[in-house]
């Protein structure tokens, strides 16, 4: 095998586009774009702060307008645990979701990921916020990204918002 063998079979081009890292910076606050359903799961992840098992389902969806083209962001949707009102939030999401990708449970119990895969490629317009927490060692902010809300693809103008101006905790 030459060095110069591609590792994912693709040939190596030497464009720019295919030798730079992608762009992490947050997404800035209130943009719409259309996004597809790139993954959609059920998670059970240890949460190490409270020593408890967290499970929900998550939906991983990558951007296909031109503006932050091929970026991704994650949506939990907390159906398993919370408070009832938390939970009915939840649930309506997971419905109105279900209802833009056209996908009818057969059953009255949780989807499957075998279920909930079967919403994979499917396309809708997502209403991007930011979020900030301070780190556990004082040393700054950690920000991010997630979903405020999920549309049917078309119904809304696509737009850039503007970025949040984040300010750090004070130190106790």
């Amino acid at each position: 095998m030459s060095f110069w063998t591609s590792g994912s079979g693709k040939p190596l081009s030497g464009k720019p586009e295919d030798a730079f890292v992608g762009d992490f910076t947050v997404i800035p606050e209130g943009t719409v774009a259309e996004a597809m359903i790139k993954t959609f799961l059920t998670v059970e992840k240890v949460n190490k702060y409270k020593d408890t098992t967290e499970r929900y389902l998550e939906i991983t969806w990558k951007i296909v307008s031109e503006q932050f083209k091929s970026r991704e962001i994650s949506q939990k949707i907390k159906v398993f645990a919370g408070s009832p009102e938390q939970i009915d939030r939840n649930l309506n999401l997971l419905k109105l979701i279900m209802q833009l990708c056209s996908y009818k449970p057969t059953h009255d119990n949780a989807p499957t990921d075998a279920e909930l895969a079967s919403m994979q490629g499917n396309v809708a317009v997502i209403k991007i916020g930011e979020w900030a927490l301070a780190k556990n060692d004082g040393t700054g902010m950690m920000e991010g990204n997630h979903i405020r809300e999920v549309h049917k693809s078309g119904s809304m103008a696509l737009e850039t918002g503007v970025k949040s101006v984040v300010t750090s905790v004070p130190a106790h």
